[in-house]
């Protein structure tokens, strides 16, 4: 579901990418996901996670976060939003990550608040907002 209000057409443009991103990730192109950011795109993962922190450019972004999903943490991952929220530069995607962490079987179901900041048809920010506990509780060995 979107909702968009009214949209001129830059932030449209903007609304698209954003999408367009989410679509790529769900079908596992991540060729596709990665060409819509910005070469020194600034990456701001969540504090609180293994992996949190601000990772900047492209191939930083690709091997802290994308490539370490399925490869070391979740034998299913998925983020699957739910709202895009246009607020022209910015779209702010409201969703929940879900999967089942690889080492320990236990289910991943957490909601996540995304801000993407565009400018000349490229994100060159990402902002992630969520329930780090639930994120490192499947993870976690303990308990």
């Amino acid at each position: 579901m979107s909702r968009l209000g009214r949209v001129s057409s830059v932030s449209s443009g903007n609304l698209a990418i954003v999408q367009r991103s989410y679509e790529a990730f769900a079908r596992g192109d991540m060729a596709a996901v990665l060409a819509d950011m910005a070469e020194h795109i600034e990456w701001q993962q969540a504090q609180g996670l293994p992996h949190g922190g601000v990772y900047r450019g492209v191939d930083e972004v690709r091997a802290n976060i994308f490539d370490p999903l399925d490869r070391d943490w979740w034998s299913e991952f998925t983020a699957v939003p739910a709202e895009f929220l246009d607020a022209g530069d910015e779209v702010v995607v409201l969703g929940r990550y879900r999967g089942t962490a690889k080492q320990t079987g236990k289910a991943l179901d957490v909601p996540f608040v995304h801000v993407w900041s565009v400018r000349d048809g490229k994100a060159w920010r990402f902002r992630q907002f969520l329930d780090t506990a639930g994120w490192v509780e499947a993870l976690s060995e303990d308990g």
